[in-house]
């Protein structure tokens, strides 16, 4: 898994191939883009029953890429201990 995740704006497509090449050789690094046009479940009736116990997102980057066009979450380090 990435240890830094460049997520790019929908909006900013066109920077996207540019930033992913000049990533593509460091380790840790993967460089995505943002598809949402809005939030989900957009519906009249009200959503089901939700089975996650919490938000898979680790950083809430919404504005961030609203304002900026891009966002960068770092995650933790994993260390794999004997096993």
């Amino acid at each position: 898994m990435a240890r830094y995740l460049f997520i790019m704006s929908w909006q900013n497509a066109a920077r996207f191939e540019m930033v992913q090449e000049r990533v593509a050789s460091m380790d840790g690094v993967t460089v995505i883009l943002d598809r949402r046009f809005r939030e989900r479940r957009r519906r009249d009736e009200p959503a089901g029953i939700e089975r996650r116990r919490t938000d898979r997102r680790e950083q809430d980057v919404d504005v961030t890429l609203e304002q900026l066009g891009w966002a960068l979450v770092v995650r933790p380090s994993v260390t794999l201990g004997p096993g």
